[in-house]
């Protein structure tokens, strides 16, 4: 029920982001990219194999990147966003104990964001940020646990921020995101795929110069 009602918060903030961006009286096309430390929840995976049933996997933090191309409409930005992260694995913890993972998982996500920016008289400007798209979440474990497999998903993230304009095309950003697809099936398991990260990153707007 809480992804559903995410979901249908993003359509609805999207579509009032397109719907008001004409009103702006300022516009640039802009590039970002960030950099961060990725924190991936402990996932309840279901196994169809009865040896394993269902446990829990843990990861280690890990790194997460991205790159966007968007347009700013003076107070709301709409952008795509490729976004890739790696996450080690730790372990699952099972009924019987815990029993070590190998290797990573990872994703590579394409994403729709809107923002909206509360903009004012400073150079400091906070926003809030929401976004729906697709995540190919691959595995790499030799255990009997995960195996070695990938799947495609939907995703959505929600987010928040602050960032600083150096000048009028440069802008420097620290931001956290929630991202979150629905479930990914690897061989004959099914898993959680959800993670809070916190990015440092630039934004260059090319119409300010």
């Amino acid at each position: 029920m809480k992804k559903k009602i995410l979901i249908i918060s993003g359509c609805a903030m999207l579509l009032s982001l397109s719907t008001s961006a004409y009103s702006a009286e300022e516009t640039s096309l802009y590039v970002s990219g960030n950099f961060g430390w990725a924190n991936l929840s402990d996932a309840e995976a279901t196994d169809s194999d009865p040896a394993t049933s269902n446990y829990d996997i843990k990861s280690h933090d890990g790194f997460a990147l991205g790159a966007a191309l968007g347009y700013d409409f003076g107070y709301t930005r709409i952008e795509g966003e490729l976004a890739y992260q790696n996450n080690s694995l730790d372990k699952a913890s099972t009924a019987s104990g815990d029993v070590d993972l190998t290797n990573a998982i990872d994703s590579l996500a394409f994403l729709v964001n809107g923002y909206w920016d509360f903009t004012n008289d400073t150079p400091w400007t906070s926003f809030v940020s929401v976004g729906l798209g697709a995540a190919l979440v691959n595995v790499d474990d030799e255990t009997v646990y995960l195996g070695d497999d990938y799947d495609t998903v939907f995703a959505y993230q929600v987010g928040a921020g602050v960032g600083y304009a150096v000048n009028e095309a440069l802008t420097v950003e620290c931001k956290y995101r929630y991202l979150a697809t629905t479930d990914p099936e690897f061989d004959n398991v099914e898993a959680e795929y959800a993670t809070h990260n916190i990015y440092a990153g630039m934004r260059y707007a090319f119409s300010a110069l």
